[in-house]
């Protein structure tokens, strides 16, 4: 088989180049081809958070010079993104409810009250809420403060997956499922080993390719040592009486995290469930991608940050718990550009935990790479960004890796609840 472009994972990033590509250069032929079935891995197992602005700039002024264009930029792709699942018939599954992180600690809230002073006169729409205000918003008392984003948005991830999908399809992508890439050869052209839904190995051939692979893209040889792989967990209550959020004075529905390194994340669903998840991280030796913890526990420890948040859901079980696998930039620093010998390779990696946005948007900046049109994206601090340094082999990659994360958890002990 050949193709002038194979994207290879049907996640958010996959996708949305393949997409992207098509629109711009209707006449490549462009296919993807999937291991197991479209939204398989993180695409269809976050907690479904819109945010705006890349991990590093997320609520914090690091970079000033392009805080208003991040911000400007990921918005209107969190606009895109609500006006491609109403045309793709999910448009009842985003809701435009905008977001809030919330500060578990008063030094917390005096940092936020401080970023909302800066950004207002960026013109950036983040408003500081006092701890009343946060209360009557979300029905908890727990937190001292927080910060509203009035442009970010919460969605079903397997709708946005399904809609990407579809609005592929019809700008005349072909989409493999059930079709692993066993190997890549670079060259001109690059050579893709495949194995097809039917068992047998296949040879396919093409100009450029694009890596949707994050968590997975180690395993065909890429950024190998560079960014680890991290697994969380989350889980789901049953159905709610439809008066129940109202009941715990969260009727505004707004998605909210905490403001620690291991957060906690909370949201709802279109069925009236309530999702709570991380507020931890797993690594697994050789960046594996098979969760080995026992998820009891994990589910556990779900439900008491459920129940000290909302000590009314303490009968509400957790019905439902599962996990997910990403890569995680230690210096909180994401990347999309092209790489390879002979630069047709392309990709976008490292979300840390903002790939619902930033994932479709780096779909878009791969296209225009693509067609010759980035020159709008050179100012971004995410173009081709340079990644975190090796980190050694293993075992001293795990033992390098836990100690890492170990020092996250003293920091977050540090801010305090």
């Amino acid at each position: 088989m050949k193709a002038d472009v194979a994207v290879i994972g049907a996640g958010y990033t996959g996708l949305s180049a393949a997409y992207h590509i098509k629109r711009l250069l209707a006449e490549r032929e462009v296919i993807v081809l999937e291991a197991e079935g479209a939204g398989y891995g993180a695409s269809g197992r976050n907690g479904g958070m819109a945010l705006n602005q890349p991990s590093m700039d997320y609520m914090s002024m690091v970079r000033p010079e392009t805080h208003r264009l991040t911000y400007d930029a990921t918005a209107q792709c969190i606009r895109e993104i609500s006006e491609l699942m109403k045309t793709n018939g999910c448009g009842s599954f985003i809701r435009p409810s905008g977001s809030l992180l919330v500060n578990k600690a008063e030094k917390g809230a005096e940092k936020s009250k401080e970023y909302a002073g800066k950004t207002s006169s960026m013109g950036v729409p983040i408003e500081y809420w006092d701890r009343e205000r946060v209360a009557d918003e979300i029905g908890t008392k727990v937190y001292a403060g927080g910060l509203h984003d009035p442009n970010a948005a919460e969605l079903e991830p397997m709708k946005m997956v399904q809609a990407l999908k579809r609005a592929a399809e019809n700008a005349g992508v072909v989409i493999y499922e059930n079709s692993p890439v066993l190997r890549v050869d670079e060259g001109k052209p690059i050579r893709l080993l495949v194995r097809g839904a039917d068992g047998g190995l296949r040879t396919v051939t093409a100009g450029a390719v694009v890596l949707g692979t994050d968590a997975y893209s180690s395993k065909l040889g890429f950024f190998k040592s560079r960014l680890p792989v991290l697994h969380t967990e989350i889980a789901a209550t049953k159905v709610l009486d439809k008066d129940a959020l109202s009941d715990i004075g969260w009727a505004s529905r707004i998605p909210f995290h905490d403001d620690h390194m291991y957060l906690y994340h909370l949201g709802t669903t279109d069925d009236n469930r309530i999702i709570i998840g991380a507020g931890n991280a797993e690594y697994f030796f050789n960046d594996s991608l098979t969760y080995k913890k026992d998820l009891n526990k994990r589910r556990k420890a779900l439900h008491r940050e459920l129940v000290r948040i909302y000590p009314e859901l303490k009968g509400v079980e957790l019905e439902h718990i599962w996990t997910g696998a990403l890569t995680y930039s230690f210096n909180m620093a994401q990347s999309v550009g092209v790489t390879g010998k002979n630069k047709n390779i392309y990709y976008g990696i490292g979300y840390s935990g903002h790939g619902v946005t930033l994932s479709f948007l780096f779909g878009k900046v791969i296209a225009d790479i693509h067609a010759g049109e980035d020159d709008k994206w050179k100012r971004m601090p995410f173009y081709q960004n340079d990644l975190p340094p090796y980190t050694p082999p293993e075992p001293l990659r795990y033992i390098a890796v836990k100690s890492y994360m170990g020092y996250m958890r003293i920091l977050d002990m540090m801010k305090g609840d």
